[in-house]
């Protein structure tokens, strides 16, 4: 069956359909990568994005579900250039996941000019249709006056509603869920035991954890939402109490609590091939990354570690008691190249 893309700016992509049939909008961004769809397709930073893959063809080595980073799959909807209808290995096809999880997808579109477009205009919010219950005309329209997901407060969607716990042995690392991935929690709990809180734990809350350090995940959307504040406003406190770390939006989030600012990126950085430079030594490390905004204006006490080789934005800060980098150094997918910075958890525990 044939579906369609139809973006904001009144550009519509005629494809074939596959997985669920369904109608969605959401906000377009492309993945580099060209391994590790379903980690990228479960991670929930991608809550409330419509994920375009620029590698040719997905679903190579089919669907497991021991490559989740979440329970689900976490985007609205997914396009590539061509799904691989015989895997060489997988407990299913691409197709039959996407179908399953309810998940709308789109093959045979142009996905180069599709990206061309996307990195000269920015990030686009789009409506895709599989199920010929719209047209692309009204799509056009959909798109236009559709929420920007970053608008909602995404990390209170995505994260743990409970308390839970990971890790047998080691210091105590108590862990903001905003939207983490299950890499990131397998990695700490080598050696330590984590306790995962819901995304807005009051300090009262965190306290009763007895922390070692404080660890802060990944996740979606703006960081400098309204709702984050009060967040904020407790991790500004917490690093005056807990050694802490950050990815991700955790970065932002310190950022933010030390005073520094963020902005929106035209595109965003998603992919495995993201090379940044460590500021003081000059090494380069090939990253892992999926976010849309960074930081900028940062005060003179806080310390740019990591910068991103393509573009210059912050990729890593070092305060008082506190440090954080804007990629994932438990890649998942993409390269361990930064996987030795988790040893820094243990470092800081035992300053």
């Amino acid at each position: 069956m044939q579906g369609w893309i139809a973006l904001e700016n009144g550009s519509v992509f005629f494809g074939d359909s596959f997985g669920y049939q369904d109608t969605v909008e959401g906000e377009l961004v492309f993945n580099t990568s060209m391994t590790g769809y379903q980690e990228a397709l479960t991670d929930p930073s991608y809550a409330g994005q419509i994920l375009m893959f620029t590698f040719p063809q997905i679903g190579n080595y089919g669907c497991n579900k021991e490559n989740y980073e979440s329970d689900k799959i976490q985007t609205k909807a997914c396009i590539v250039k061509e799904w691989c209808r015989s895997p060489h290995q997988g407990e299913e096809n691409f197709d039959e996941w996407l179908r399953r999880e309810k998940i709308p997808g789109l093959e045979g579109i142009d996905t180069r000019e599709l990206t061309i477009i996307t990195r000269e205009t920015g990030t686009l919010r789009a409506v895709i249709s599989t199920d010929g219950k719209m047209t692309p005309e009204e799509g056009v329209k959909m798109a236009k006056n559709m929420e920007w997901p970053s608008n909602s407060n995404l990390v209170a969607e995505v994260s743990t509603k409970e308390v839970y716990k990971e890790g047998k042995k080691g210091p105590n690392v108590t862990l903001f869920d905003w939207g983490v991935k299950k890499s990131i929690v397998t990695n700490l709990a080598k050696k330590n035991k984590v306790t995962v809180v819901p995304w807005n734990y009051s300090m009262e809350q965190i306290r009763k954890t007895k922390p070692d350090l404080i660890f802060m995940s990944n996740g979606p959307g703006d960081p400098d939402h309204p709702e984050m504040k009060p967040v904020v406003d407790n991790i500004s406190e917490l690093i005056k109490e807990y050694p802490t770390l950050g990815i991700c939006l955790g970065h932002q989030i310190l950022g933010l609590a030390l005073g520094g600012e963020t902005y929106k990126l035209k595109y965003g950085h998603r992919g495995g091939n993201q090379p940044v430079k460590h500021v003081k030594t000059e090494d380069v490390y090939i990253t892992s990354q999926n976010h849309g905004f960074a930081l900028h204006k940062l005060p003179s006490n806080v310390r740019e570690t990591f910068i991103n080789l393509n573009d210059g934005t912050c990729e890593g800060i070092s305060g008082k008691n506190c440090w954080s980098v804007q990629f994932h150094p438990e890649a998942a997918p993409g390269p361990m190249d930064a996987n030795i910075l988790f040893e820094k958890v243990g470092e800081m525990i035992n300053e």
